[in-house]
């Protein structure tokens, strides 16, 4: 694991000044509208000031799927173009921002839904058609400059080298220098492990305990929580939920608890849950923490426009 001190005292304040010279057009995020999904989310606070916050969303079946490999291989030239006339292998994102209650009480900024039809590294492991729901705590605008100097012919950034600021801030996890948990990533569950392989341009770092990765693509039919960093800090919440789960005529239901070590920040999440309703079709993502803010008889917003425990139910 290759990582750069930082300091859990300056963890909540970017570290390297981002060169906005380097930044991309913000169309490069994708969509900006998610109603193909027929999304929405809301928000209760309790008067303990905790809070629930629900994310409702189903699979667009309009969206391609591949047959055969060779349709996801991005070596083959020209590569296999999708019904949407992009190549299969091609990233689908679309976001859209949270409701001002939403982003007040957990400090998340926007909702990317991210479906893969080939997946994504690590290689025979997540290169399964699944979905990505990137909770971002960064606004859109700064995702933009989440920028870096690519391996050559991969979209994703080069560990060896970085030209620039944003670039170097990929290799910045935020990890705690001293004291038990010395080298841990702060804010992260224990046993998380920075991949050094997976830092995505526009998106941030990927790491996710190694304990919980499938053997392979074929065995991974359950909810992963991954979270990423940039510049030192938290840039997102990942729950990655293959296809397999979120279709088929079974509901399904996943629950995990997490815990954090060097925490500084209140408002991540205690526990998550995923649940797939067969009859709706519908995936309701539901997580729990402490609000950074708090009003009494709690509150539900509108439609948005705008080491761990686990338990299972089937």
């Amino acid at each position: 694991m290759i990582a750069l001190a930082v300091s859990p005292q300056l963890y909540q304040n970017f570290a390297l000044a981002i060169d906005t010279s380097n930044c991309e057009p913000v169309a490069n995020l994708g969509s900006d509208n998610v109603d193909r999904y027929s999304y929405s989310s809301s928000i209760n606070i309790s008067d303990n000031c905790d809070y629930t916050l629900d994310i409702k969303f189903k699979h667009d079946e309009s969206l391609p799927i591949p047959s055969s490999g060779s349709q996801c291989d991005p070596s083959i030239v020209p590569p296999a173009i999708a019904s949407d006339n992009l190549p299969y292998f091609a990233f689908r994102w679309a976001y859209e921002s949270f409701s001002k209650k939403i982003k007040d009480a957990t400090g998340l900024d926007h909702i990317s839904i991210d479906f893969n039809p080939c997946g994504h590294p690590p290689m025979d492991v997540f290169t399964i058609p699944h979905y990505d729901l990137h909770l971002y705590k960064v606004s859109p605008e700064f995702r933009t400059c989440m920028t870096c100097d690519k391996i050559p012919g991969a979209p994703v950034c080069d560990p060896g080298g970085q030209s620039t600021s944003n670039g170097k801030a990929f290799l910045n996890v935020g990890t705690i220098v001293a004291g038990p948990d010395a080298g841990k990533i702060s804010n992260f569950p224990d046993g998380f492990e920075f991949g050094v392989a997976d830092m995505v341009p526009l998106m941030g770092t990927h790491s996710w305990d190694v304990s919980q990765v499938p053997i392979n693509g074929n065995s991974w039919v359950e909810p992963v929580w991954v979270m990423g960093t940039y510049d030192g800090n938290v840039a997102d919440l990942e729950p990655m939920i293959p296809l397999s789960f979120m279709t088929g005529n079974d509901d399904k239901s996943y629950e995990e608890t997490l815990t954090y070590v060097g925490q500084t920040m209140n408002e991540l999440p205690n526990k998550y849950h995923v649940s797939y309703d067969s009859e709706s079709g519908f995936v309701t993502f539901s997580m729990e923490g402490q609000s950074s803010t708090c009003n009494q008889g709690g509150a539900k917003t509108k439609k948005s426009k705008g080491k761990k425990a686990k338990k299972k139910a089937k």
